[in-house]
């Protein structure tokens, strides 16, 4: 029998990226996705937005109704909930791994996330609340950056050069950080159910799609272990486990600053081959259930 994978948000890159993988692995994948998009999986279904109030209920009865074997949540907002979801998951003879609700909680708010690498002494970028004073804000240094609070990704980070700029921050909760100006990776992790580093690969992003910020164009494979490290440190404090991708950029000394976590696949996946194997690995092996 043909094992089945459930894909989530899968006219995203990151939800592309799983569904050619496992399809690869000789899977049956199912995408779903809370809009019709065009997808070479073997069946799709339209779920609510992560944040909807019947989101939680349909992909429990989806993820039953079409009896998947694994369940690969690839959409950030999605990731808090679904951690939660993970006993029923599991009920339902589905494997998901994911971090535990506190963690992704955490990874899923870029406020908390630069917090808890503060309090572990681990280098990221300063970063202020919304709440933050008009003062306070531009003692972070120009250009500095806004970007949506919760989930997103890459997406909706904007430069501000000017102090007249700030007006111009999204819709939205948001922070403010200090711009870290080096070259910028995109660091995939996987970390068993143990909490074992089990494979990493350092992307570096050769292109942005805004230019200075933004989700990578491209990507090159890098040996960056001083990245690595960082990013298994971060994994480590916030109590991390799954799939990982991490936003990491140098500062003007050359030295590593965390800018974000995604507690998912990332959107350059198929480029951490490793990455990958790893999670493919430990679900055929029972290590996700």
């Amino acid at each position: 029998m043909t094992d089945r994978v459930l894909v989530t948000g899968v006219g995203g890159p990151a939800g592309r990226a799983a569904a050619a993988f496992f399809q690869s692995k000789g899977a049956e994948v199912v995408g779903a996705d809370m809009r019709r998009v065009e997808t070479l999986v073997d069946r799709f279904h339209l779920l609510p937005p992560a944040l909807d109030a019947a989101f939680a209920a349909a992909l429990l009865t989806l993820v039953a109704a079409e009896r998947a074997r694994l369940l690969v949540p690839t959409v950030t907002e999605e990731l808090p909930g679904v951690a939660r979801l993970r006993p029923e998951v599991l009920r339902r003879g589905c494997a998901l791994i994911i971090s535990d609700p506190e963690a992704a909680d955490v990874a899923n708010d870029k406020l908390r996330t630069a917090e808890a690498c503060a309090r572990a002494g681990l280098a990221a970028p300063r970063t202020l609340p919304a709440s933050a004073s008009r003062e306070e804000v531009l003692a972070l240094g120009l250009p500095l950056l806004s970007k949506p609070r919760f989930g997103r990704g890459g997406r909706g980070v904007r430069v501000h050069r000017h102090p007249a700029d700030l007006s111009s921050a999204g819709p939205g909760e948001v922070v403010w950080q200090e711009f870290v100006p080096g070259e910028e990776f995109d660091l995939n992790l996987f970390v068993g159910p143990e909490g074992a580093i089990e494979a990493n690969c350092c992307l570096r992003k050769t292109a942005l799609k805004e230019g200075l910020v933004g989700n990578a164009i491209s990507v090159e494979r890098a040996e960056r272990p001083e990245v690595v490290a960082l990013g298994v440190a971060v994994a480590s404090a916030i109590r991390l486990v799954g799939p990982l991708d991490m936003d990491v950029r140098l500062r003007a000394d050359g030295t590593p600053a965390l800018l974000e976590v995604n507690a998912r696949l990332g959107a350059n996946a198929l480029s951490a081959p490793e990455v990958l194997e790893s999670f493919h690995d430990a679900w055929r092996r029972g290590r996700c259930d």
